[in-house]
C-alpha cells in the first residue's frame, strides 16, 4: 500500500510547458479530496514550488534546491543545508566560471548577475523570477544552491574542476543536460525523502516516486516504488534499469498513472 506520493516537476508532473495540465490538476484534486497528498521534490526554489503547490490546495511537504530545504505545512521550515562560504566565494568568483550563467538560490531569493530571459520560461505558471544583482557584494552564509546553465561540454568540465577542487564539501548533479547544480556535500532529494519519510512514520517500502532527470536518482533509488518517465535522462535510465516506465510528461502520464493506482474501481 502506497502511503506517501512524491514527484519531480520539471520533465515530470509539469507539461512540455512547464505547466500543470488540465487532466494533472483534475486528478490531484481527486486524490486530495480522498485525503492523498503529493509531495513536491525540486531542484526549484522553495518560493517556487510553493507557488505551484497552492495551485493544487497546498498541503505536504516540499523538498526545494535538490533537498537543500524541506518546508512542511504552513511553509514552516524543517531543514537546511547552506553550501560552505568558502566554496561559494570559488563557485561565483573563479574565473572557469565566467563562460557559463551563474545562478545564486538563497533561502528567499534567486540571484543572478545578468539577465537570462530564457530560464524564465520554466517558472511562467508560479511567475518566480531572478534578480539581477553583484553576487560578489552578496552574504555568503545563506546560499543552499549554484547552478550554471551553458553548453553540456562545458559544464561537464566544469563539474570535474568543482569535485576536484571541493569535493569533500560539495554535491553536484545535472537537472537538465544544461544544467550543472551545486548543493552543500549530502544534499539530495533522497537524504530530504528519508528525512521527511522518518518524520511521518511512514516506512520507504510505502513511497511511489516519479523522476524524469540525474537529481531524481537518489529519490528513485530510496523510494519503495520508483517510477520513470519515458522522457527520462538516457544516463538515469541506464542508472536505474530495473524501474518501471511509463509515459511522457507531454502525456500528463504521472496523472494517468496516479489515476490507475488510486482511482480506478
Amino acid at each position: 500500500m502506497h502511503k506517501l506520493i512524491v514527484c519531480d516537476l520539471d520533465g515530470t508532473l509539469l507539461n512540455a510547458e512547464h505547466r500543470l495540465g488540465d487532466y494533472s490538476r483534475s486528478v490531484l484534486a481527486r486524490l486530495r479530496e480522498l485525503g492523498i497528498e503529493l509531495m513536491l521534490a525540486s531542484g526549484r526554489h522553495f518560493q517556487d514550488i510553493r507557488r505551484l503547490s497552492d495551485q493544487l490546495g497546498g498541503g505536504g511537504c516540499l523538498i526545494s534546491s535538490n533537498g537543500a530545504a524541506v518546508h512542511e505545512h504552513q511553509a514552516r521550515l524543517v531543514h537546511r543545508t547552506a553550501i560552505d562560504p568558502g566554496c561559494v566565494d570559488f563557485l561565483i568568483g573563479d574565473p572557469a566560471f565566467r563562460g557559463v550563467h551563474v545562478n545564486v538560490y538563497r533561502s528567499e531569493d534567486w540571484l543572478v548577475e545578468r539577465a537570462e530571459p530564457h530560464l524564465l520560461q520554466y517558472h511562467q505558471d508560479s511567475g518566480f523570477a531572478y534578480r539581477v544583482a553583484d553576487l560578489r557584494s552578496m552574504g555568503l552564509d545563506d546560499v543552499l544552491k549554484v547552478f550554471f546553465y551553458g553548453e553540456p561540454a562545458e559544464l561537464k568540465s566544469l563539474e570535474a574542476l568543482v569535485l576536484d577542487r571541493h569535493g569533500e564539501r560539495l554535491t553536484t548533479t545535472f537537472s537538465l543536460p544544461v544544467t550543472l547544480e551545486i548543493m552543500a556535500k549530502g544534499v539530495s532529494k533522497g537524504t530530504a525523502l528519508a528525512r521527511v519519510a522518518e518524520g511521518l512514520g511512514i516506512p520507504l517500502s510505502e513511497v511511489v516516486a516519479f523522476g524524469d532527470g540525474m537529481n531524481d536518482l537518489e529519490m528513485l533509488k530510496v523510494a519503495g516504488t520508483g517510477i520513470l518517465m519515458a522522457n527520462a535522462d538516457p544516463r538515469l535510465k541506464e542508472a536505474l534499469p530495473h524501474l518501471e516506465e511509463i509515459g511522457s510528461n507531454r502525456e500528463e502520464s504521472v496523472a494517468r498513472y496516479l489515476e490507475g493506482l488510486f482511482l480506478s474501481g
